[in-house]
């Protein structure tokens, strides 16, 4: 609840409010406060003798440390306390809960390019992390959901990118070519696109093979706890769309996947 109403403090109407976001950054950042927050580790190499892991894994790992009110040190994998928080450990689905609001405070704390949270959370929470977490078919809707949305927020919404127009509905005639394709049609835009794919390509890849999966559903939407992904994966596309990180063949490709997603939902 302490989290919630801090995340709730950071915005008005779905607007960052830049003053309460600059005092919460300071206060929650602050490391005379860092009991508070749950750290998330980089990614660790795993024996595969854990007991716990009954299925098959990556050995990339993603493991999360706290410490408790008796100020005693715990650390466990991201998989490990969903897997047990399933299995009905309520101390790990706890742990889980808070840190799931956690990143929803990142995440609105980050809102609208506030960049004092976002230079502290990015060093924290980089671009591949958060990745190995949103696209981890082992961990909760609810919990990708949030790494989709703090992705949004913390790496892809900020400097440099800034809003593109996909297809330019104006040109001076002398820009007009007297043949064209389509893979032609943006080849004249700013190169620095290239670098932007380089950064968040497994997240592009990731964004249309999950919009896929849910267009080839017989019944997309069934499942509530996915839904909150789906919209946050919509969201994330978004916004890559108008920060141009599609050509223009590329955003016919991922308009016909979301037109086949809104035609399931109109035919059902």
């Amino acid at each position: 609840r302490f989290l919630d109403y801090l995340s709730d403090l950071c915005v008005s109407n779905h607007i960052a409010i830049p003053v309460t976001q600059e005092l919460i950054c300071k206060c929650v950042l602050d490391s005379k406060n860092s009991d508070i927050l749950i750290k998330t580790e980089p990614v660790k190499e795993m024996s595969q003798t854990h007991e716990y892991l009954s299925i098959e894994y990556s050995e990339e790992e993603v493991w999360l440390t706290w410490t408790d009110k008796n100020n005693d040190h715990h650390e466990k994998s991201i998989r490990q306390l969903a897997q047990e928080a399933r299995a009905g450990n309520a101390h790990d689905e706890n742990v889980l809960s808070y840190y799931r609001y956690q990143l929803k405070l990142f995440a609105r704390m980050c809102l609208d390019r506030q960049y004092l949270a976002i230079k502290e959370i990015s060093q924290q929470l980089g671009v591949d992390l958060i990745f190995l977490c949103m696209a981890d078919e082992m961990l909760p809707f609810d919990l990708r959901a949030s790494f989709c949305h703090l992705m949004l927020h913390v790496h892809v919404d900020r400097d440099p990118q800034e809003l593109v127009m996909p297809v330019k509905f104006a040109r001076l005639w002398t820009e007009i070519p007297t043949a064209i394709t389509i893979k032609d049609y943006d080849s004249n835009l700013n190169v620095s696109r290239d670098d932007k794919k380089n950064k968040f390509a497994s997240t592009m890849e990731f964004v249309e093979d999950y919009l896929n999966n849910v267009v080839s559903e017989a019944v997309p939407f069934a499942n509530e706890e996915k839904n909150k992904l789906t919209f946050e994966v919509v969201s994330l596309a978004h916004n890559l769309i108008y920060f141009g990180f599609y050509s223009f063949s590329e955003l016919l490709r991922l308009t016909r996947t979301l037109l086949g997603i809104i035609d399931c939902v109109q035919n059902p």
